[in-house]
């Protein structure tokens, strides 16, 4: 399929100032081509409102559809061959990602399903761009757009309202979910990229998701007219001393805005959700969309993928090209609004790609069945000294083992600086880099003993396969109120050269300073093979870029970790 430049379409100007009052007859949307149209015709795209004498499709690229509160959205239509004026094709209703034009951005993808027989019309979401209103963060007003759509589709487009799917990335995924529970008429959601408990992901255990949340308020800010709500939401939850009840306030704004929020609803009808979420999504983690898939009973499946935030799904969706979450996707569209008996609903229910590989691994469900939780017990490093019972220093690191630790002892970091332990150097590119097989690398032996402690698990005799959220219990005493703590888990080879699996942080805000305190930390999950050789490493500090400090500038804290026999502190890891 040739793709052109979207900045020299011809008819990229064209508006459609089609509303629910106008119902023009369906065979109006387009024209036949005159013969010397159809002599020079190249693509849809580049004649457009001109039925295909190639493939017989057509494509509207700039419509507004009026939504139910007068507000006008800026959408596109794609639609299909048809053979008899009678005939109608199931449709999808795509909405556009945060900050990304609807006209434009699922374009590819549009294309191919049209040629498949689907009617699909995509729009720019509510306060972005060239659509009217204001962006408050899948609000109601967000939700009934996309009935509303739906509700042109139905008077003015060949669709067969009794199959139509709601679908997008990222900001679109969200909303089509949410879509799904609150009106019967969309059969199934197809969402990519999204979220499911919207607190969760900008506020993960108590820790402020710094570098996304910048980047979702800026974008939000240079591309739409966010709520005033929105951008001091943002601020509030990036500062320290914001409040408990500020922050029970804007969970209780983020639950009707959260898809998990409508789980009930979507399971009364067993509507078939699909899924699909990247490993090195940092901006809406896997582990929040796996807890919603998990309580969904009707038909569903999930991918995960590597990539960050939207990566896997982006060529697919803009340019139509081979893709494995958007082929997939083209599947379940088929099985669910067509019939089509083609397998997806009966193969496992799960598939991972396997980090820094093109291999991927199926489960029948989630949690699976076929994994096990392995469980370590850590031990504390103790202070810097020589140990005559092995001739060796000790005091640099602590240990993980299979066995019960036996050690009563405390390790304490304290916030001065941040150590080598990243996420990544470079925000969001490092991860990207893990896409390409650019992993991020640390060497353990440099991690500060002040700010930072490690522990490391003996060589491994045979491959180690985690598959899942690795989690570590902990316990800890804080000194103030205010505390952080951000794990790593590695794959550290014979001289302590790491590789990073993944990551997590818990953030303390009010705390009993000097009271132990249980402390869990829920890696992001993962699909990772340890070799043969190497051992598992852990490095426990206090910073990363990116998360929001707990603490204001120059502020200090300590943390101590307990260790005694009686309460031990562990490693659970998720294995094939």
């Amino acid at each position: 399929m040739r793709i052109p430049s979207f900045l020299s379409l011809p008819g990229i100007a064209l508006t459609l100032g089609l509303s629910l009052a106008s119902a023009a007859a369906n065979a109006e949307l387009c024209r036949s081509a005159t013969a010397a149209e159809a002599a020079s015709y190249a693509s849809p795209m580049q004649s457009p409102g001109i039925v295909s004498p190639i493939d017989g499709t057509c494509w509207i690229p700039a419509m507004t559809i009026t939504s139910f509160d007068g507000t006008k959205l800026a959408a596109n239509l794609f639609l299909p061959k048809r053979s008899s004026s009678d005939q109608k094709f199931p449709a999808i209703v795509m909405i556009a990602s945060w900050a990304a034009p609807g006209r434009v951005e699922y374009i590819g993808q549009q294309q191919k399903l049209a040629q498949d027989g689907y009617v699909v019309a995509s729009y720019t979401a509510r306060g972005f761009y060239l659509s009217g209103g204001q962006v408050d963060v899948a609000a109601p007003e967000d939700v009934r757009d996309v009935s509303s759509v739906l509700d042109w589709l139905q008077a003015n487009a060949p669709i067969d309202i009794n199959n139509v799917a709601a679908s997008g990335i990222s900001y679109g995924a969200g909303l089509s979910l949410i879509a799904l529970g609150q009106d019967a008429r969309f059969k199934t959601a197809v969402a990519l990229s999204g979220w499911a408990t919207l607190a969760d992901q900008l506020y993960t255990a108590g820790s402020p998701n710094l570098t996304w949340a910048s980047v979702l308020g800026l974008a939000g800010s240079v591309t739409g007219r966010p709520a005033p709500e929105v951008n001091q939401n943002i601020l509030a939850l990036l500062d320290p001393n914001s409040s408990a009840a500020t922050i029970a306030g804007i969970t209780a704004w983020a639950k009707p805005r959260s898809p998990s929020s409508y789980i009930a609803a979507i399971n009364r009808r067993k509507a078939p959700v699909f899924l699909s979420k990247n490993f090195q999504d940092d901006m809406f983690t896997p582990n929040s969309s796996l807890a919603m898939f998990a309580a969904l009973t009707g038909p569903k499946k999930i991918l995960l993928n590597a990539g960050i935030h939207a990566s896997a799904e982006l060529t697919g969706a803009l340019l139509g090209a081979p893709n494995y979450p958007y082929d997939q996707a083209h599947r379940w569209f088929n099985r669910w609004l067509k019939g089509e008996q083609n397998g997806v609903d009966t193969e496992p229910k799960v598939t991972m790609q396997i980090k820094f590989t093109d291999r991927r691994e199926s489960f029948s469900n989630w949690p699976a069945p076929e994994l096990n939780n392995q469980t370590y017990y850590l031990g504390p490093r103790g202070p810097v000294r020589f140990d005559l019972s092995c001739f060796c220093g000790k005091g640099d690191k602590g240990t993980i083992t299979a066995a019960r630790n036996q050690t009563t002892d405390a390790d304490l970091i304290q916030n001065f600086f941040d150590t080598t332990a990243t996420s990544g150097l470079i925000p969001i590119l490092s991860t990207l880099g893990e896409t390409i097989n650019l992993p991020v690398v640390d060497s353990l032996l440099t991690v500060s003993l002040a700010a930072g402690v490690r522990y490391e698990a003996p060589a491994l005799s045979a491959t180690q396969k985690i598959r899942g959220i690795p989690k570590l219990n902990l316990r800890v005493t804080p000194s103030q109120a205010r505390a952080q703590v951000v794990a790593y888990l590695y794959d550290v080879d014979a001289i302590g050269t790491g590789i990073l699996i993944t990551h997590g942080a818990t953030t303390l805000h009010w705390a009993t300073p000097g009271q132990t305190v249980d402390f869990p930390i829920e890696f992001s999950a993962t699909a990772y093979d340890v070799p043969a050789g190497h051992h598992i490493g852990v490095v426990l500090d206090t910073a990363d870029s990116l998360y929001a400090s707990p603490v204001n500038p120059g502020e200090r804290f300590g943390v101590r970790f307990e260790f005694n026999p009686a309460q031990q502190s562990t490693l659970q890891l998720p294995t094939l």
